[in-house]
């Protein structure tokens, strides 16, 4: 590699960090979908013709992390075709599931939750795909408790469960 300004600006961009999660099969969309579910994130689903992630996408990803999950989904792999046909998905594709509410259903997606998808059917640049993902990723980060916090609440947990274990009669 030379050091000539388009050489260092692919570098500079293989180098970007991304946030993507690819899919790999229907075991993959369920963890991805299971994580979504768990910190109540909505679900950015970008279905591509190729394998190789946008410089976008990476951006995006970086720039919308712990307010929305990003997942892309290649139509090269045979496993991923499925997901194409269930979301009615021809070539690329930009998806917008919305977090469940606090129900717990089952795994599939009913008819309901499909009407709520939102597509993506603008000019794919940079400034509107940013647009687009803001409108629909949440204001605020969704923080982790610390493992200090954790241990506090199991300990006052098991506390409690140990005085009313503790009941004597007189």
């Amino acid at each position: 590699m030379e050091r000539k300004a388009g050489d260092m600006q692919s570098f500079a961009l293989d180098l970007m960090p991304s946030f993507v999660e690819r899919v790999n099969g229907e075991e993959d969309f369920l963890k991805f979908q299971n994580k979504a579910k768990k910190y109540g994130l909505p679900m950015v689903l970008f279905f591509s013709e190729d394998r190789r992630i946008l410089n976008e996408m990476k951006f995006l990803s970086a720039e919308f992390r712990r307010r929305v999950l990003i997942a892309q989904i290649p139509f090269t792999k045979k496993e991923n075709k499925s997901l194409f046909f269930e979301y009615g998905v021809r070539g690329q594709a930009l998806l917008v599931v919305p977090p469940r509410s606090t129900e717990e259903g089952g795994e599939e997606q009913s008819d309901e939750d499909k009407q709520n998808l939102v597509v993506f059917d603008g000019k794919w640049n940079l400034h509107r795909l940013q647009s687009f993902i803001s409108e629909h990723a949440l204001k605020s980060e969704v923080k982790l408790p610390k493992p200090a916090e954790k241990k506090e609440q199991q300990e006052t947990q098991q506390e409690n469960t140990k005085k009313e274990h503790v009941k004597t009669e007189l």
